[in-house]
């Protein structure tokens, strides 16, 4: 012992010199012979002491058999803290071979440093059948290193170890290996590790070939290299590095750096120039590397890092780092410069992978996953995870790939492709995030992005950047849908992370989703997707979920849910596909916002009838407010059942709808569910809460074949309202599949509690046609709200849908309502109704009718019968049992047509006042024609038979009335008076076969009262007429007043002005005019035109006339010459001329009767025939004269406005017909 001990030989004659070098000798051989073999079989060399000790073989070839033991070091009890125990060093030209359980050790027993073992050969080292090659201290000392060094191949097998271990008081060496290729098999190992208190060595490999790891030994012992601080252990472990060309890591075999005592564990480093493959697993686990803070370890976990060309990570093997105790789980780093691949499943189900854990027990934080490569690909079940189920945070996952990253499908233990982050049941800490980068990224047929918090603390979010496109798509075979999901499990306290995608375009289709929730105490992350080109999103999975983005507030969940942000050039969202926040617990759902630069589309129903949409939501039993719909883009299109909705079940508010589109908006059709495309905000059944607003703003917006805009309550709330600005045109038009008009409604539902909100459209032009509708309506407890419309050229309504409803604007107070209706509001240049339209606001409930105000600078028309029977018309009306009073209607106008049918009306067959009609138009209003029907065009105020009111006025403001065929009638047959009319016109108030007329069955008749500038002219049966107690009951006939220039009628027209009653006293007539044509005073009606007032059991009326004030008849005279015929008819027709002469005939005498009461009196014709004289042209002036004489008329002229005037003299005219003038 102490001694060195050097064997060594010659195969060829030569000479062995002997070196001394004080006490030490040494064997010096010849270069240039070779050596020769040396074998030791069942030998024992021991050379511990307290110092020196070396055992040095020098050979061809060294076979060390047969359980051979070569020791070397310092002996127990011996030694000092300045001793150095001795090196093994071998030394071969060709093989080295240690095997048969063979050993060679260099141990520290006592006190002292351990020596080396080094073996050198330019061939290959093999070292088998549970041999060792072991460095140890026991004692207190720091042990030696361990060099390999072989030109060829490296081999460890059948459960051989190589080995640097303290289990004392000192540092374990390093193990270094440098061969072209090193093979570690059948339980083969490298191990460094500290027991004791002291650091384990490093474990270093080079080898410019090839590195082998495969399998585990019959002991159970993985193949591979450990570097290890044990539970007893006080120090760090070594670093294992391996610098290859690539390195391969099968069947269970393993590289392992564990800290479980109290230190740090060591680093892991491959740096493996073409390719590193980790593969499969054996009985006691799967291939691959580990780093580990254990159970009683107190330290941080060691690095993984690899850099190579490709890796790959296959069927159950994995690349794990974990931490147990007290200290941080390393982080695991690839950087691959062409692939990376994990790939499968191991046969009892675990998957390929990375991991990095923080376990349970354990205090600290997960390590990071971070890669660097070309493309990577994680398929078939394996996985990229980052979890805590400890005190301590989870690592995050950090991808970056220049070309392609793709997870793909389910493992064949049910498992998706997934790269997560977790805070597990249990666990305090936040999850880590994931965030990748690349240019392309694939997410298909179950595979998953995922983070996720069971535990307290938050989960961490997903961030994907790729330059090209990204791509989610379908279902997996375990049912899961492909996506990125960031949730708050149950029982958790902490908020979801967002999602956060960077690309040029999105695609999200066949089921898969992007999903945002949570189920615990804490708020959901929200989803933001940034995408230059377009984001799309399409169709139903498998499992019959829909493709889509969804952040949600679950059941039984304390927190708001997040925001949904899109922002990209082009937005579709078709075939079922949606965007949802929603809540189910207790918090605000998220909004959703979606800024698209060109166009954003939904479209259709999914094949699970789902539309495609984007809504918000606040569900059953939650309590929290819904989310806003925010859209701003260039065009917006919601077609074939697609929708836009903001809804509240539970107790909140639902969220509104926004839309901005630069230039159009486009609602269409019905999709296959029966579902009208459209948007949406409303308060459902038992839902307490209000309804977000509804808001439009673009160039121009068209809403067809059954597509609806809406805001309702059913709950407890008020519905909001619907808002739109169009710069361009608004069209709503048609009738969809499901007989659903086109349209945009406000409405408080039958059960609700609360207010109706407001439909406002302001545009250039808005056209209403073949059965839309824009309605305001309550059925329940509250005010309807009001249609109000501003389009600066003009409004048109036209036609009936195929539903039989006509195109119209409606606020009505339904059946059962308790509330007012709102108003019809319409200003606009010219206003056209048309083909059985409708303006209305109507009463059936308990609440007043709201008013129909109409402004229009150029004109309104008023114009036929629809398909279905009815009227073009403006109305308001209280219906029957309803207790309200009716609405005004109001037009301001230059000019009014209402034509063919068409009418203006305000009733009541219920309980209350009918509303006013009101007209003020600074031009014509004219009322012509009958429709279709049979029935008169006109304005009506009516109180129905039944109801209890009185009849609203009737007021028309003009330039001129003209009435063909048409009624102006205030009608009470119920238990009211009728109203009032009130006509006052510039010009001329004109009637054929036309009535103006206020009716009682019961009550006092309404007056009558007409200022007209120039001329009333009543022609073919017309009339003007109050006429009470027409039922024979009593009511006093309303009044007449009428203050014109002229009344004129044809007296064999039957066209009369009436004021009569049946029982009551008959109305009183007062007629205010210079003259009155054609018209008598009588007792009754006669088939004559007549002026009536007379009541057929009551009291008559009176007849008041009042002329206007007399006119000086000499006024513009001259005094007539001598000659009692004048000059002009004296040269023209000259007595005895020799052409045939014609007569003059002079039928001027009396040109007013005796009393305004009395017929023209006749005269008898007066002829003068005298011989021709010398016309004369002279004449005397008569003075003017002051005295209020009337002028007669001598004839009448058409002035340059149409109308016709009376006048005193005649204009000078040339006879067309020379002297045969009559």
């Amino acid at each position: 012992p102490g001694s060195i001990v050097e064997l060594g030989g010659l195969s060829e004659p030569g000479t062995v010199e002997l070196n001394t070098d004080g006490h030490n000798l040494s064997l010096s051989f010849p270069n240039d012979v070779a050596k020769a073999d040396v074998l030791l079989d069942g030998a024992f060399i021991n050379t511990q002491a307290g110092r020196g000790g070396s055992i040095i073989i020098n050979a061809q070839t060294v076979d060390i058999l047969g359980g051979s033991t070569l020791f070397a070091g310092i002996a127990t009890d011996h030694g000092s803290v300045d001793s150095q125990a001795g090196d093994i060093e071998i030394n071969a030209m060709g093989k080295v071979n240690v095997s048969g359980s063979s050993f060679i050790f260099n141990t520290v027993f006592g006190t002292g440093n351990g020596g080396d073992i080094k073996i050198n050969t330019t061939d290959t080292v093999t070292v088998s059948e549970s041999s060792f090659i072991a460095n140890l201290v026991s004692g207190i000392g720091d042990a030696g290193d361990v060099e390999i060094n072989a030109t060829d191949t490296v081999t460890v097998s059948e459960s051989s170890f190589i080995a640097n271990l303290v289990s004392g008081i000192g540092n374990a060496g390093d193990i270094e290996i440098t061969t072209d290729s090193l093979e570690v098999t059948d339980g083969g190992s490298l191990l460094s590790s500290t027991s004791g208190e002291g650091n384990a060595g490093r474990v270093r490999i080079t080898a410019t070939d090839t590195v082998r790891f495969d399998g585990v030994g019959s002991n159970g012992i993985s193949s591979g290299v450990s570097s290890i601080v044990s539970p007893e252990g006080v120090g760090n472990g070594g670093e294992i590095e391996i610098i290859t060309g690539s390195l391969e890591v099968t069947n269970g075999a393993a590289l392992n750096n564990s800290t479980g005592g109290e230190g740090n564990a060591g680093d892991v480093k491959i740096t493996a120039t073409d390719a590193v493959r980790f593969d499969g697993v054996g009985n006691n686990g799967g291939s691959g590397v580990f780093s580990a803070v254990t159970s009683e370890g107190v330290g941080d976990g060691g690095e993984i890092e690899i850099t190579t060309g490709s890796l790959e990570v296959t069927n159950g093997a994995s690349l794990n780092s974990s931490t147990l105790g007290k200290g941080n789980a390393g982080s695991v780093k690839i950087r691959a410069t062409d692939t990376v691949r994990f790939d499968g499943v191991s046969n009892d189900r675990v998957p390929s992978g990375i991991s990095s854990f923080v376990l349970l027990g354990a205090v600290g934080h997960g390590g990071e996953i971070e890669i660097s490569t070309g493309s990577l690909e994680v398929t078939n079940g394996a996985s990229l995870n980052s979890s805590t189920i400890g005190e301590g945070n989870a690592g995050s996952i950090k991808i970056r790939a220049t070309d392609t990253v793709r997870f793909d499908g389910v493992g064949s233990n049910g498992g998706s492709s997934i790269a997560s982050s977790s805070v597990l049941p249990g666990a305090v800490g936040d999850g880590g995030e994931i965030d990748i980068t690349t240019d392309s990224l694939e997410v298909t047929n179950g595979a998953q992005l995922s983070t996720e918090t069971f535990g307290e603390g938050n989960a961490g979010g997903v961030k994907i950047t790729a330059t090209d496109i990204v791509r989610f798509d379908g279902i997996g075979s375990n049912d899961l849908s492909s996506g990125v999901f960031s949730n708050v499990g149950t029982e958790a306290v902490g908020d979801g992370g967002e999602i956060e995608i960077t690309t040029g375009s999105l695609e999200v289709t066949n089921g898969a989703q992007l999903s945002a929730n949570t189920l615990g105490k804490g708020n959901a992350g929200g989803v933001k997707i940034t995408a230059t080109d377009i984001v799309r999103f399409d169709g139903v999975g498998s499992n019959r979920g829909s493709s889509g983005v969804f952040s949600r507030v679950l059941s039984e969940a304390v927190g708001d849910g997040g925001e949904i942000e899109i922002t990209t050039g082009s937005l579709a969202i078709t075939n079922g596909a949606v965007l949802s926040v929603s809540t189910f617990g207790e918090g605000n759902a998220g909004g959703v916002k979606i800024t698209a630069t060109d166009t954003v589309r939904f479209d259709g129903v999914g094949s699970n009838g789902r539309s495609s949409s984007a809504f918000s939501q606040v569900n059953e039993e939650a309590v929290g407010n819904g989310g806003s719909l925010d859209i701003t883009t260039g065009s917006l299109e919601v077609t074939n059942g697609a929708q836009l909705s903001a809804r509240t079940f539970g107790e909140g508010n639902a969220g509104g709808v926004k839309i901005t589109a630069i230039d159009t908006v486009r609602f269409d059709g019905v999709g296959s569910n029966g579902a009208s495309s459209g948007a949406f905000s409303s308060v459902e059944q038992e839902a307490i809460g209000n309804s977000g607003d509804l808001e439009i703003i673009t160039g121009s917006l068209e809403v067809t074949n059954g597509a609806e805009l809406g805001a309702d309550t059913f709950g407890e709330g008020n519905a909001g309202s619907v808002r739109i600005t169009a710069k361009d045109t608004v069209h709503f038009s048609g009738v969809g599949s499901n007989r659903v008009s086109s349209g945009a409604f406000s409405q408080v539902n039958q059960g609700a509690v609360g207010n109706g909100g407001d439909v406002e459209v302001t545009t250039g032009s808005l056209e209403v046609t073949n059965g839309a509708v824009l309605g305001a309506g309550t059925f329940g407890e509250g005010n309807a709200g009001g249609v109000k419309i501003t389009a600066r050229e003009k409004v048109s309504f036209d036609g009936v849908g195929s539903n039989g409803r006509s195109s119209s604007a409606f606020s009505s107070v339904e059946q059962g309502a308790v509330g007012n209706g709102g108003d019809i509001e319409i200003t606009t240049g010219s206003l056209e109704v048309t083909n059985g339209a409708q303006l209305s606001s109507n009463t059936f409930g308990e609440g007043n009718a709201g008013d129909v105000r109409i402004i229009a600078t150029d004109k309104v028309r008023f114009d036929g019968v629809g398909s279905d029977g009815f009227s073009s018309s403006a109305a308001s009306q209280v219906n029957q049992g309803a207790v309200g009073d009716g609405g005004d209607i109001e037009i301001t106008t230059g000019s009014l047509e209402v034509t063919n049918g068409a009418f203006l009306s305000s009733s009541t067959l219920g309980e209350g006042n009918a509303g006013d009609v009101r007209i003020i138009a600074t031009d014509k209003v004219r009322f012509d024609g009958v429709g279709s029907d049979g029935f008169p065009t006109g304005v009506f105020s009516q109180v129905n038979q039944g109801a209890v009111g009185d009849g609203g006025m009737i007021q028309i403001t003009a330039g001129s009335l003209l009435l063909t065929d048409a009624f102006i009638s205030s009608i009470s047959e119920g238990n009211g008076t009728a109203g009032d009319i009130k006509i006052d016109t510039r010009q001329n108030l004109e009637t054929n076969r036309s009535s103006i007329q206020t009716t009682t069955l019961s009550g006092d008749g309404g007056d009558i009262n007409l200022w007209v500038g120039y001329l009333l002219l009543l022609r073919d049966n017309s009339q003007i007429a109050t006429t009470a107690g027409i039922a024979g009951a009593g009511g006093d006939g309303g009044d007449i007043n009428i203050n014109a220039e002229f009344v004129v009628a044809v007296p064999r027209e039957d066209s009369d002005i009436s004021a009569n009653a049946f029982n009551g006293r008959g109305g009183n007539i007062t007629i205010t005019v210079q003259g009155i044509f054609g018209l008598q005073f009588r007792v009754s009606l006669t088939p004559l035109s007549d002026i009536t007032a007379s009541s057929e059991f009551g009291l008559n009326g009176e007849f008041q006339l009042n002329l206007l004030s007399p006119v000086d008849v000499t006024q513009g005279l001259s005094e007539l010459p001598a000659d009692t015929v004048t000059s002009e008819l004296n040269q023209s027709c000259q007595a005895g001329g020799s052409q045939s002469a014609g007569s003059f005939i002079n039928t001027g005498r009396g040109g007013l009767p005796p009393d305004p009461t009395e017929p023209l009196g006749s005269s008898d014709l007066w002829e003068d025939v005298q011989l021709p004289k010398k016309a004369s042209t002279d004449t005397t002036d008569l003075p003017t004269t002051t005295s209020g004489k009337l002028i007669e008329a001598q004839g009448w002229i058409v002035n340059q406005t149409g109308q016709i005037e009376l006048v005193a003299q005649l204009p000078a005219t040339t006879s067309q017909w020379g002297c045969s003038l009559r």
